[in-house]
């Protein structure tokens, strides 16, 4: 047996490896057994849902860990972009010193060591490449002209610029680079030694040997060479993240599809239930109305006969009437139209006349105040409420009389309560039907408040309590203290 501690702490170890869902639904319907009220748990459950033991996947290391910690901006400036920058900086100036004072300088000149510490900035201001691309790559290519640097730098920030755009400004821009990266090279081309010139590194000798500087043409081709590797990297880059951002748009495109596709069944399968709900209900209501409108003719000068079958006929064309909304409903659940129809707080009155001409001894208290303002989720389930009870009540507890309470305020919500006397026949104990679960069940959905019970003298009690929700607000639920929404 694994105790609390252990369980919980396994819990918190595979919560990031699964979904861990611990659902307690407790709702509470309360039975009264002589004069005692129980409380009876109709739902309570505290379990797991999704749970996997899947583990977690290998964090990377090596090659792949550093490659995608330079895939963000932030790690390819500092351990990528910076270093290069400085180390080229450093040999520019070296180099620039060699050439102007000779190799006999034991230590840099205090100008070298200036102009190296512009090179800094320039490598520097690399990391703002990204908010301002054409400031950066404009100041950066301009630095060789002024000082003896070399166009690493320049070359990085016009590389990041042709990622993001690619026009006239960009064109000029790299025409600017390119003679910056001419200028710096041919300026260390002069130079006739490795110590002097950076390219004479790669020429083959012994070290220290002496060469002559470079031609003119193997500068601009150098020149060439390193604006085009620019520019095909850069070019390959932004090619990349085009395809990658085409990628996202596809995939959403796909999940647009997708539930399309599943709209489009859920709205067949809709379309085929109002159809068999249509042929089934519809005709024998048809025929209900058509039989009860025969009688009503043929039943005379008996008044109480032809008052019982105009009722009838009256309740089966409002039913028609319902059966048509509630199908609109199946059909088109977004439709305003369909919402407008069905019934809300506001039919509460026509509903209760509704009843009173079945017969039923009501007593009724309707105090709405301001539902025109309330949710229409809201009203029209306050409605549905009051209408199942009624029916409930009709049903149970044929001929006995039945006490309704429909209150509605921004202050208090929506509250409706509804009593009756049981049966002499009816026992005290009762498990509620499909009727008052699915009413406890819409209340809870809706955030309120839901109470069943039989009091000690035998008067059957339902009572539910819906919070505020404002009808501009839809989803903010009212609580005591705030003022109407702005």
């Amino acid at each position: 047996m694994v105790g609390w501690a252990e369980f919980i702490a396994y819990a918190g170890l595979r919560s990031a490896t699964g979904r861990l869902a611990f659902r307690d639904r407790l709702g509470e319907i309360r039975y009264a057994v002589s004069s005692h009220l129980v409380d009876v748990p109709v739902r309570a459950g505290l379990y797991f849902e999704h749970m996997t033991a899947t583990p977690l996947p290998p964090r990377p290391s090596g090659v792949a860990l550093w490659r995608s910690r330079l895939a963000r901006p932030k790690w390819r400036m500092w351990f990528v972009y910076f270093p290069l920058c400085f180390v080229s900086s450093v040999l520019a100036i070296s180099t620039w010193d060699v050439r102007k004072h000779g190799q006999a300088m034991p230590t840099a000149s205090d100008l070298a060591m200036g102009v190296w510490l512009i090179g800094i900035l320039a490598a520097v201001s690399l990391n703002w490449r990204r908010r301002f691309p054409l400031q950066i790559a404009l100041a950066t290519a301009v630095v060789p002209f002024v000082v003896p640097l070399d166009p690493v730098p320049a070359l990085i920030a016009f590389g990041s610029l042709l990622v993001r755009r690619v026009d006239r400004v960009s064109v000029a821009l790299g025409a600017l680079v390119t003679a910056s990266t001419f200028v710096s090279t041919w300026r260390d081309s002069r130079g006739t030694s490795s110590a002097s010139s950076f390219w004479q590194m790669f020429r083959s000798g012994e070290i220290g040997s002496v060469h002559d500087p470079l031609s003119l043409p193997a500068v601009i081709v150098l020149t060439i060479l390193l604006v085009a590797m620019t520019v095909g990297v850069a070019m390959l880059l932004r090619y990349r993240d085009r395809f990658a951002k085409a990628q996202i748009v596809v995939e959403k495109q796909q999940a647009q599809v997708d539930h399309l596709s599943d709209e489009v069944s859920r709205q067949a399968d809709r379309e085929r239930i109002a159809q068999e709900v249509h042929d089934a209900l519809g005709h024998r209501l048809s025929l209900l109305s058509l039989h009860a409108g025969a009688l009503e003719v043929t039943a005379g000068e008996n008044q109480k006969v032809a008052e019982s079958a105009a009722l009838v006929r009256a309740n089966a064309q409002q039913s028609m009437a319902d059966l048509r909304s509630l199908l609109a409903m199946l059909r088109q659940p977004d439709s305003p139209d369909v919402a407008a129809a069905v019934p809300t707080l506001r039919d509460v009155p026509a509903l209760i006349d509704e009843t009173v001409a079945t017969g039923v001894n009501l007593v009724s208290t309707a105090q709405l105040e301001g539902i025109g303002r309330l949710d229409e989720t809201t009203s029209r389930s306050a409605f549905r409420i009051t209408q199942e009870l009624l029916t409930n009540a009709r049903r149970h507890a044929p001929g006995i009389g039945v006490r309704v309470l429909v209150r509605a305020a921004p202050e208090s919500g929506v509250e409706i309560e509804v009593a009756n006397h049981l049966p002499v026949e009816a026992a005290l104990e009762f498990r509620p039907g499909s009727g008052l679960d699915g009413i406890r069940h819409r209340v809870l959905t809706l955030g309120g408040d839901f109470r069943c019970f039989v009091d000690d003298r035998r008067v059957f009690r339902v009572a539910a309590r819906l919070p505020w929700v404002w009808a501009a607000e839809i989803g903010s639920t009212w609580t005591p203290g705030e003022g109407e929404p702005r």
